[in-house]
């Protein structure tokens, strides 16, 4: 019997290029699983550390008849933005003022903040741009 090399060497040819085919897109594949990987944990871990550096401290409370106040200061690394206060949990419009009476759009590093709501409740919660969130009584 006869054989033929010619047709037993494309054999050997394709599937060499099926297997180098394959495993060029595996490899891509789990490159770029591995960048998403690498990325998402670097946004994990400068999340951590921009919560980290934020640090109110609690000076006092107060409710009465006309709504809620607190008394805070920034002890963290920078000024805080706030997203929203809530009173209980119920997201309120809110003031901020500086201990002198000057308003402010931020928590600013070692000064002391009022911040003010107009519903009375037991607790306010302040919820920064970084998505730290404090939670105060009110007395």
């Amino acid at each position: 019997m006869k054989r033929r090399g010619i047709s037993e060497i494309y054999a050997t040819i394709m599937m060499f290029s099926i297997g180098l085919g394959i495993a060029g897109v595996l490899m891509i594949n789990s490159s770029n699983q591995f960048n998403t990987q690498q990325q998402s944990a670097y946004q994990m871990l400068d999340s951590a550390q921009k919560k980290m550096s934020e640090s109110i401290s609690f000076v006092s409370g107060s409710d009465s008849s006309t709504g809620s106040s607190i008394e805070v200061v920034n002890y963290g690394l920078t000024s805080i933005q706030l997203d929203s206060v809530m009173v209980d949990t119920v997201q309120q419009t809110y003031s901020m003022t500086l201990i002198n009476g000057t308003a402010t759009s931020v928590l600013p590093v070692r000064e002391p903040v009022i911040i003010s709501a107009n519903k009375q409740g037991s607790k306010m919660q302040l919820v920064t741009s970084i998505g730290s969130i404090f939670e105060f009584p009110l007395q």
